[in-house]
């Protein structure tokens, strides 16, 4: 089955990137040979890029307490609901403070690392990260495994904390799915959103094989979906005009 996601605001598209880029970042990490760890590198860069331009931290943080006055404001009628929810506030309240306590911003850290800062001037030219034309990099990569392994776990650390909120935010997300299923008519579909339930994320799930994609386009109040040929990828693909089956799943906290 093949899922395809599109965030509903900002702020979980921030999110469903870093998740992105950190299960990259551990994937290499796995095998931390000279090769995974060059990696791990790139992808490092990249999370520097992106919480030096977006206010991850802070993001995190707005996201967890709107959560928490969220299930506050619940209608709690027995005991068992009552255990539940103070759990879940409890867990909410602990990744705040671990998140909060981390003294400034995300990739703050590496903004002043010299070799960091050498990696990341070389990164917009391609093919610039290279032992040739950066010795220190070399000198690292031949370093053993353990050592490069310490520091590329050194410099990741801080981008955890943010991970471990935003885990459990979009653990809730996918918890409280409204599930359908669909036809989309001569390869079309739109609807409305509620206005009284916040949406964050849109899924789509369409069966292994199928030589086609959908192309979302998505609001606060609606959203389309169009399904598009992809069985020739050097040419653009064109809406199918055939209906279409799929799995609707709408996401909210």
């Amino acid at each position: 089955m093949a899922v395809y996601e599109q965030p509903l605001n900002e702020k979980i598209r921030l999110f469903l990137r870093l998740e992105y880029l950190l299960d990259r970042f551990n994937y290499h990490l796995k095998d931390p040979s000279p090769e995974n760890s060059q990696a791990a590198v790139m992808v490092l860069l990249e999370l520097y890029n992106l919480s030096s331009r977006l206010d991850v931290k802070n993001a995190a943080l707005n996201v967890l307490e709107w959560e928490a006055q969220a299930i506050r404001r619940q209608d709690v009628r027995d005991a068992a609901a009552a255990d539940r929810v103070d759990r879940i506030l409890q867990r909410l309240e602990d990744k705040s403070r671990r998140l909060y306590n981390f003294r400034g911003q995300l990739g703050q850290h590496l903004k002043s690392h010299n070799f960091f800062n050498i990696l990341k001037q070389r990164s917009s030219i391609a093919g610039g990260v290279n032992g040739l034309d950066i010795p220190l990099f070399k000198y690292w990569l031949s370093q053993p495994e353990k050592m490069r392994t310490d520091d590329l776990k050194s410099w990741v650390k801080p981008y955890e904390f943010a991970q471990d909120a935003i885990q459990f935010v979009m653990e809730m997300i996918l918890n409280s799915i409204e599930k359908t299923e669909i036809v989309a008519e001569g390869g079309f579909y739109q609807a409305t959103l509620s206005p009284h339930k916040e949406y964050q994320l849109l899924r789509i799930e369409l069966p292994d094989g199928v030589q086609y994609y959908p192309e979302i386009s998505a609001g606060k109040q609606r959203f389309s979906v169009r399904f598009v040929d992809a069985s020739q990828l050097e040419e653009k693909g064109k809406q199918i005009f055939e209906d279409v089956p799929f799995t609707l799943s709408l996401c909210m906290l």
